[in-house]
């Protein structure tokens, strides 16, 4: 049932034993959405993956609150995507606004973004 409150389908796989490798999909899709955009790549069907990719990787952290103000602004977001044909552009205001929005919504995430530490089962990295 907390699945369901929270908008989260089944499918979604929680980050137990995967929290790096999510922090790092997280990292890596917030700078693909914004070097698209960046690069004027505008289309609905160029961004819209991408950020439905980084808002399903969100819900999989566990480390993010569930109230995380990033959610809501990426649901936001691609709402008015799909409400867009695929060969549909964001207008200049529009992709400002899309990045002001991502800008804001990594800032937050970041101190949940800290890569856990890995063991050192050799001793290589110079035990202290």
């Amino acid at each position: 049932m907390e699945r369901v409150k929270e908008d989260r389908p089944i499918t979604i796989k929680d980050d137990k034993g995967n929290l790096n490798r999510c922090i790092a999909d997280v990292v890596s899709l917030f700078i693909t959405v914004m070097d698209k955009l960046c690069r004027e790549i505008r289309a609905m069907d160029e961004i819209q993956p991408h950020l439905w990719e980084l808002m399903e990787t969100m819900h999989c952290m566990s480390h993010l609150p569930p109230d995380f103000e990033g959610h809501q602004t990426l649901s936001q977001w691609l709402q008015t995507l799909s409400d867009m044909s695929a060969s549909d552009e964001l207008d200049d205001s529009q992709v400002q606004q899309l990045l002001f929005d991502l800008e804001s919504a990594y800032k937050p995430s970041t101190p949940f973004c800290t890569l856990e530490p890995q063991p050192d089962p050799w001793g290589l990295w110079g035990a202290s």
